[in-house]
Parts: C-alpha cells; sequence; structure tokens
C-alpha cells in the first residue's frame, strides 16, 4: 500500500519540503504516503533484494567517486519502469517489506553523509577567509617596501648626476682640445705639403710631385668640412691652382712625343708623369689618353681616306697592317702607361671606329662598281675579319672552361653585338668611352669633386678598368660590309651556273665509278657548293650572308633538276609525276616513250639514282648551314625552305624517271601483246611450248633487270618493278578480251603463256639484285596480279557443263556482266548459250538471262576498250525478243529487258547501257588503281624502315 502510494505521485519530494521533511518522510510511512505519487494500473510487485542490497551498501564517499550503475541514481530514473520491474506480478509483493527496509537503511546512511559534509564545509569556509586576509595582508607590505625602494633610487639618481657633472665637462674639453690640436697639426703638414708639392712641380720632379699630391689630397679630405674658414679656403684655392699647373705640365710632356722612339730618360719622366695624372683624377687621365690616341689616329687618318689609291678595297688589309706595325713599333711608348689604363685597347677601339665609318663611306660611292669588283670585296671582309680576330686575341679575355667553347671562325655582321657601346659612336674618344662604362656600371649619382674617399675612388677605377678590358672586337668593322655582299652571292650564283654548264657539257652519262651509281657532274657540283661553302664561312662571314648564299646554292640545284629532267623522255599522260620544275630544253624535246635504246634505260636509271643522292645532298646542305649559322636563329624556316625548293624539285625528277622507265619497258611489252592479238586461238587444236610473243616480252624484262639492277638504289627498284607489274596486268587483260574467241586448246596455251610470263616478272627482279625477302613477296604480287587473267582463261577454256561453276570458284566477286564477256569469248551455239545463262541465272537465284540476238552476237565480238580493267564489263550488251516468263505468260520485249536492265543495273537503251558500264569500268578502276597504290607504297615503306 505505501509503494502504490508512492506511484501516485510525479515527484516523491516536492519542492517547498525543507531537508527534516526529507527526512521525517523517509523514516514515517505516513508522511511517505502524504507525498507518494499517483497509483500505477496494473502495477505488479515482486520481491528483488539483490539489487537493493547492493544499491544500499555503496557508501556516499564512494557514490561519489565512482560512477554508480544503480538504477535510482541515474537522470532518466522513471518509478513505474523501475516497480515493475522489481515487481511484475502480486506474487512478487512477498517481498516488498525486506524491500522497504533496505530503503530505509539506505536513506539514513545517505542522510548521516550528507549531513557530516554540511558540516566539513563550514569549518573549510571559515579557514579559506582566515587565508584570504593574511594575503590581502602580505600585498599591502610589499607595496610599501616598493615604494621606500623607488624614492632610494630616484636618491641615488640626483648624487650620481651631481658626482658626474664636472666629469662630463672635462671629457668634452678633451675631445675637442685633441681635435683642434689634431686639426692644427694636419693644417701644417698640409700647408709643408703645398710647398713641396710646388717645389717639385715647378722642378719637374713627377713622381715625387704625384706622392706630394696624393697626400695633400688626403689632407684636403679632413678640411672639407671647414671650407667657410679663410685659411682654409685660401689653401684649397692654392691646392686648385697646383692641380691645374700640374695638368698643364703633364699633358706638354706628352705632346712633346713625336714619331721618332724617345729616349729612355724621357720615356721614365713620361712613367714619373703618369703617376702624377693619376693622383690628379680619372678627368684628367681621360683627356690625356684621348689626346694620345687623337694624335696617333691623326697620323692614320692623313695616310688612309676615303678617296685616292688607299681607298680602294683591295688595299683595305692596309690599314689594318698600319695599325699592328705602329702597335709593335711604339711598344716602349705604350709601356709607359700604366696597364688598368688599357691605352692600346683604346686606341684600337677608336681606330675600328674611324675605319668603320670610312669605309662605309667607300662602299657606299662604289656600291655601282662592286659587281665588277668581287674579288676585291672579299678580301677586304677577310681582312676585316681577320683582324678583328687578331684585336680579340690580343685584348678579349678568354672564354672560361666550359663557359661555351671557343670562338668560331670570325664573321661579319651578326657578331656585332649592342653591349659594345664604345662602337656606336664612330669618332668617339676614349674619354667618352670610359666615362660611359663608369657611369653605367659604378657612378649612379655623382659624388663631390674632393669629397670621395679614396676607397670609392678606388673603386671606380676598377670598374672602370673592368669596363673597358670586356670591349668586343669581333664585328667592330665587319657589319659594314653586310648590305653590299648580295654582289658576292650573285658572284658565286653566276660562277656555279657556268660551272654547271661546262659540267653537263662535259658529262659522259655514266656512272662515276663501278658501284657508285651517280652522274660525274652531280659530284662535280657538290664539290663546288662545299667549296663556296668552307669559302664563306673562312673568308666572308656566317651571318646573312651564309643564309642568302644557302638560297643561291638552292636555286642551282633546281637549275640542275630542270637540266636532268630535260634528258628524260616526256610520256604521254604527264607521266612526270606532277613536276613543277620549269624545263628550257635546248633542242627539240624527247617524244613519247615508244621504245628505249639498249642504253636508255640504264641512262634513266643514273639520273633517278643521281636526283635521288642530289635530295639527299640538299637535306644536308640545309642542317650544315643551319649549325653555321650565327646567330642561330637566322636558319628559322631555312631547311623546310630548301625541302620546299630543289628537294620537291629532286622529287619530281624521280618521279619523271620511274614513269619514263616503265613507259619504255611498257613499249617493248606492248609489242608482244600485239603479236599475241594477231593469233587465233580459236583455231588451236593444241598447246604445246610458248608461244612466239612470250619470248619477246621474257627477253625485254630480263634485259630490263639486267639494266637497271646495278644502277637503282633496292628500293627503286622495287617500285619500278611494282608499278611495271601494275600496268602490264592491265594491259594482259585488256588484251585478254580482245581475242574473239578462244577454243579450249587456244586457253590452255594462253594460261601457258601467262605462266612464262609470271616467271620472267620474277626473274626480272632477281636478275636486278633484289634481296631474297623482297623478291619472294615481288612473287606473290605477281601471281596476285598475273593470276586473274589466268582465272578469265581457265574459265573460258572450262567445259560447256563446267563452265558456271568454274566461274563462281575463279571469279566469286566478278560482276554479271563479266560472265557476259566470258560466254562471248567461248563461242557457244545459241541453243548452248540459253542453258548457260539459265543455269547462271539460276545460280544467282533470279530470271532468266536473256539470249542474245544476232546484233548481240555481232557486238561481243567487238575488241574491248584499251583502258578496261579485269572484272568490269565494257562491252555493250543488246537486248533482243525474249521468250516466255517462268509463268508462261507472254512477256513484252519491252517490259522483259527493262527488268532485266533493273536486275544488272543496266539502261534499256543501247548508248545509255554502254555509258553506264563505262562509267562503272572507270570508277572500279580508279578504285582498284588507289588500292594497289596504297598496298605498294605500304611495301616499299616497310622495306625502307
Amino acid at each position: 500500500e505505501t509503494l502504490r502510494s508512492i506511484g501516485r505521485s510525479k515527484d516523491p519530494f516536492p519542492a517547498g519540503l525543507d531537508d527534516a521533511d526529507v527526512t521525517a518522510c523517509l523514516h514515517s510511512p505516513r508522511s511517505l504516503r502524504r507525498h507518494a505519487p499517483p497509483p500505477c494500473h496494473a502495477l505488479y510487485l515482486t520481491p528483488v533484494t539483490t539489487m537493493a542490497d547492493t544499491a544500499v551498501s555503496s557508501s556516499p564517499r564512494e557514490l561519489a567517486q565512482a560512477p554508480s550503475e544503480d538504477p535510482l541514481d541515474r537522470p532518466d530514473f522513471d518509478v513505474t519502469a523501475y516497480i515493475n520491474r522489481l515487481f511484475p506480478t502480486e506474487e512478487s509483493l512477498s517481498g516488498l517489506d525486506p524491500l522497504v527496509a533496505s530503503l530505509q537503511h539506505r536513506i539514513s546512511r545517505v542522510d548521516a553523509g550528507i549531513l557530516a559534509s554540511v558540516r566539513q564545509q563550514s569549518r573549510v569556509g571559515g579557514r579559506a577567509r582566515a587565508d584570504l586576509a593574511a594575503a590581502r595582508a602580505d600585498v599591502a607590505a610589499l607595496c610599501a617596501r616598493v615604494a621606500a625602494i623607488r624614492s632610494q633610487a630616484a636618491a641615488s639618481e640626483a648624487l650620481v648626476q651631481h658626482i658626474c657633472r664636472d666629469i662630463r665637462r672635462l671629457d668634452a674639453a678633451k675631445r675637442h682640445l685633441t681635435a683642434t690640436i689634431s686639426s692644427l697639426r694636419r693644417l701644417g703638414m698640409l700647408m709643408a705639403a703645398l710647398d713641396a708639392l710646388q717645389a717639385a712641380v715647378e722642378r719637374g720632379d713627377y713622381a715625387e710631385a704625384g706622392n706630394l699630391l696624393e697626400a695633400v689630397q688626403a689632407l684636403a679630405a679632413h678640411f672639407a668640412a671647414y671650407a667657410h674658414v679663410p685659411r682654409v679656403a685660401e689653401l684649397r684655392g692654392r691646392l686648385g691652382a697646383l692641380e691645374t699647373s700640374a695638368r698643364g705640365r703633364a699633358l706638354r710632356e706628352f705632346e712633346a712625343l713625336g714619331e721618332a722612339l724617345p729616349p729612355p730618360a724621357t720615356l721614365e719622366r713620361l712613367r714619373a708623369c703618369c703617376g702624377l695624372v693619376a693622383a690628379l683624377g680619372y678627368q684628367v687621365r681621360d683627356e690625356l689618353i684621348d689626346a694620345v690616341c687623337r694624335r696617333e689616329t691623326g697620323v692614320y687618318t692623313q695616310i688612309f681616306g676615303i678617296t685616292g689609291e688607299t681607298a680602294r678595297l683591295e688595299r683595305t688589309v692596309n690599314r689594318y697592317k698600319w695599325l699592328l706595325k705602329r702597335l709593335d713599333a711604339r711598344r716602349e711608348v705604350w709601356a709607359v702607361f700604366p696597364p688598368a689604363w688599357h691605352v692600346t685597347q683604346l686606341l684600337c677601339v677608336m681606330f675600328c671606329n674611324i675605319t668603320k665609318t670610312a669605309l662605309a663611306e667607300i662602299l657606299d660611292l662604289k656600291s655601282g662598281e662592286l659587281e665588277s669588283q668581287v674579288d676585291a670585296l672579299v678580301k677586304a671582309v677577310e681582312a676585316t675579319n681577320i683582324f678583328e680576330a687578331e684585336m680579340a686575341r690580343r685584348f678579349e679575355p678568354p672564354t672560361p672552361a666550359g663557359g661555351g667553347g671557343a670562338e668560331r671562325a670570325p664573321s661579319p655582321g651578326p657578331r656585332a653585338r649592342s653591349e659594345d657601346d664604345g662602337m656606336r659612336d664612330d669618332a668617339a674618344p676614349a674619354r667618352e668611352v670610359r666615362e660611359r662604362y663608369e657611369r653605367a656600371a659604378l657612378e649612379r649619382r655623382a659624388a663631390a669633386e674632393r669629397g670621395a674617399s679614396p676607397d670609392r675612388v678606388a673603386a671606380r677605377e676598377d670598374a672602370a678598368s673592368a669596363a673597358v678590358a670586356r670591349t668586343r672586337f669581333r664585328g667592330a668593322i665587319s657589319p659594314v660590309f653586310a648590305p653590299y655582299l648580295g654582289a658576292y652571292v650573285a658572284a658565286v650564283e653566276r660562277d656555279l651556273a657556268w660551272g654547271l654548264d661546262r659540267m653537263l657539257a662535259g658529262e659522259s652519262w655514266e656512272a662515276l665509278a663501278p658501284g657508285t651509281p651517280l652522274l660525274r657532274s652531280a659530284d662535280e657540283l657538290v664539290e663546288a657548293v662545299r667549296g663556296e661553302l668552307r669559302d664563306c664561312c673562312a673568308r666572308v662571314g656566317r651571318g646573312a650572308v651564309l643564309r642568302d648564299l644557302a638560297r643561291a646554292f638552292a636555286r642551282t640545284y633546281s637549275a640542275y633538276a630542270a637540266r636532268l629532267l630535260a634528258r628524260v623522255p616526256r610520256v604521254a599522260g604527264g607521266g612526270g609525276g606532277g613536276s613543277t620544275i620549269a624545263v628550257a630544253r635546248p633542242g627539240p624535246p624527247p617524244t613519247a616513250v615508244d621504245g628505249q635504246a639498249p642504253g636508255e634505260a640504264a641512262r634513266l636509271a643514273l639520273i633517278l639514282a643521281t636526283a635521288e643522292r642530289c635530295g639527299e645532298m640538299v637535306a644536308q646542305l640545309a642542317r650544315a648551314v643551319a649549325n653555321r649559322l650565327e646567330p642561330p636563329d637566322l636558319a628559322a624556316g631555312l631547311e623546310a625552305e630548301l625541302e620546299a625548293g630543289p628537294g620537291a624539285d629532286f622529287a619530281a625528277l624521280v618521279a619523271a624517271c620511274h614513269a619514263a622507265l616503265v613507259a619504255g619497258v611498257e613499249a617493248r611489252l606492248d609489242v608482244a601483246l600485239a603479236a599475241a592479238a594477231r593469233l587465233d586461238w580459236a583455231a588451236m587444236d593444241g598447246a604445246g611450248d610458248q608461244s612466239e610473243y612470250v619470248g619477246t616480252a621474257r627477253g625485254a624484262l630480263l634485259e630490263a633487270g639486267a639494266a637497271l639492277g646495278p644502277v637503282l638504289p633496292p628500293n627503286h627498284l622495287r617500285f619500278f618493278s611494282d608499278k611495271l607489274l601494275a600496268a602490264f596486268a592491265q594491259r594482259l587483260a585488256d588484251n585478254v578480251f580482245r581475242a574473239r574467241r578462244y577454243s579450249e586448246m587456244g586457253s590452255q596455251q594462253a594460261r601457258l603463256d601467262v605462266e612464262v610470263i609470271k616467271h620472267a616478272f620474277v626473274d626480272m627482279a632477281r636478275e636486278g639484285g633484289m634481296e631474297s625477302a623482297a623478291l619472294a613477296a615481288y612473287a606473290q604480287a605477281v601471281g596476285v596480279e598475273l593470276g586473274r587473267a589466268q582465272s578469265v582463261l581457265k574459265v573460258v577454256g572450262a567445259p560447256r557443263e563446267a563452265l558456271v561453276d568454274t566461274f563462281f570458284e575463279l571469279m566469286p566477286e566478278a560482276l554479271p556482266s563479266e560472265f557476259q564477256r566470258i560466254v562471248d569469248l567461248k563461242g557457244l551455239r545459241r541453243t548452248e548459250l540459253q542453258s548457260v545463262l539459265e543455269e547462271f541465272n539460276r545460280r544467282l537465284g533470279r530470271a532468266h538471262f536473256p539470249a542474245p540476238t544476232e546484233e548481240a552476237a555481232a557486238s561481243a565480238s567487238v575488241p574491248a576498250d584499251n583502258d578496261g580493267v579485269l572484272g568490269i564489263a565494257r562491252r555493250t550488251i543488246t537486248f533482243g525478243q525474249l521468250g516466255a516468263g517462268e509463268r508462261g505468260g507472254g512477256a513484252t520485249p519491252g517490259r522483259t529487258a527493262q527488268e532485266m536492265a533493273a536486275r544488272f543495273k543496266l539502261n534499256p537503251n543501247v548508248q545509255a547501257a554502254r555509258a553506264s558500264a563505262a562509267a562503272a569500268s572507270d570508277s572500279m578502276r580508279e578504285t582498284m588503281g588507289r588500292t594497289l597504290g596504297a598496298m605498294k607504297s605500304l611495301r616499299f615503306m616497310q622495306r625502307e624502315g
């Protein structure tokens, strides 16, 4: 009953109860009933004492320290579910009293723990308040001590300031006194040095004057801040006057230099004077160097002008010889100047600028005469390149190891570099050249004339020296010739054209040597081109002129290809493979090939091999020129340009030679085929040895193989053999259908003849030296090409009863019109023909084939067109009156003819049928030709690979 009362309330301990009420409720069943939850419906209780005893046995400290697994401690505790789980049935209520006792015991223990915790917390709070009060007292004491320390520090600082005041005053007085004494001593030294400097300058002791001047300048630098002091200003003015006087004396000493070599004493005085000039500063130094260089080049300009004998191009080398002799003859004079000044190098720079200007004026005046003075122009360019190389060897620093290798042979125009600013102005003095380098490298802002420190002056001197040492001499003069070298290229092209005429005039049209299928003229032309290429690279240059010369070589090769093409007989229908070479034939042009002389085939094969070799030489020439061009970007597009020019011309020449060779052998084979066409194949009553025309064809093939094999390259021999085989196979097929009729023995004899011709083609390739692997492939191709004619002959020679079966067995892909032509060659009677056609139609599964009328029989005897192809009907099929249909009904001739024409895809009109058959033949022939060409090209490429 008590538990049921607990179940009636949602909260067994309402919020309005205090701790005493809770304790009373736990110990009083009546109070528990007063605050019990509402009753539970269908509540069944059972005694479960194990879980309750386990929960009550835990102490409050253990419950606080470890997580409890008791359901009563869970935050989502459900009273109803918990009681239902303990007492599921009425019988289980027997354990209710023990459970209540356990819960009361547990409640008492929890209450005791709560009271103990409350008492303990009260004691801890008092202790914490006492600790906080003690901490506050300590902080207050600490603040008081900090304030005392601060006051003591302030008093100490005031005492120190009072003690050190006199010490600072004495220290400042000492520094000022020391500076005053040092300045007075330096002032005295400066005055004494100025007196000594003036005396040294007046007596000409330049070595002593130079040393004194450096000392005076160093002393004067200390008084730069006292320029407003009258005495200091007076001394600085005196120093400037002495420097001006020393400058004038030094320049006058060097002006006394004449053409004769001075005595050693004078050279020694000049060397000492250089020391004085160096102390005076780089402006005076550059003025002196400029004066010396202008005096030397003045002598040069008086000797070599732009008019007269010295202005001739062939005497350009004398200009360079004069400078080299001048440098060697006055070596002692140049040794007077310090090496860091680079006097001789600056003299050469000025000489190059003056010479470049003079040569430009000379070339401009003689531009109209250069075509007749090409040799002089080349000599001038060569001398200039040699001079530039010599100057580079003397003055340019060596290329570091691994830094790109040595310089190549000297070349004109493209070798000039913009980095050599000293070469830009034609008559720039040495002072301007040096100042340009100095300002560009170091002097970003101007320094005071006297305020620069010795370290900065030394750094500036080193930078200027390094800049002058980097001067480039290659391309200093030679670019002036670049606009005028077109005359040289034109002269080389004229010489090659003249040499080409001479070579072809003396050509023997035989191989250069056994095993070397090459014309002598081609070998001589290649050597001439190589010589001109070497000459241009060694003497003229490797810039734009070399590229222009390569184009001249290309035009010469194209002219050679045209001259060789003029020796190739023309073939009907173009034959030249689409050649675009403009040929100027000197004599009457060769006519269409009707036959070839015994040596004509070998000559054509030699021209073909020469054309292929020349095409390879053109490609090698393009690569060689591209590797030599400077700068390399000049070679952009050159190889493609040469390939599209002479390369294409020689390729067209090769195609023309192939066409002429095939046409020549075809002409001899046509003679044999014409003899075969005159034979009466229907009258033959037996088959024996080969026919007479076969011997003619075999002889022509073997002669061609023997003549072309030693000359033609293997790939071209195979290409020629394939091309000849394709052409002959088509002609043989046309020749088979050209006969009126074949008897059984006649068709057998024709098959034997074709078999012999097949072996003749293979023997031709073997005679030409074709390799075994290629020969086996070619023999297979011969069997395929000529086997079609054999198939037609086998069908023609088959008995009438087996004619249709043989046709479908040997010619499964042939058209119905082809069967009509074979029937015509068979020469069957009307009744036999009707039965054969019925059998043929039955095999095809369609209506009866019409029997030919007399008109059709007459038309069957007309020879086929020469350009027909095997497997394509070219004869006209004329349909006459047709018999009754399969149902026995009488069909009109027109209707039956239309149905038959529809089945055979022919027009009932005779002329339209002929046109339709011709169009179909042309289309099929083109398709087969393209397929055959693709197969041959594939085999050709496989052989090359």
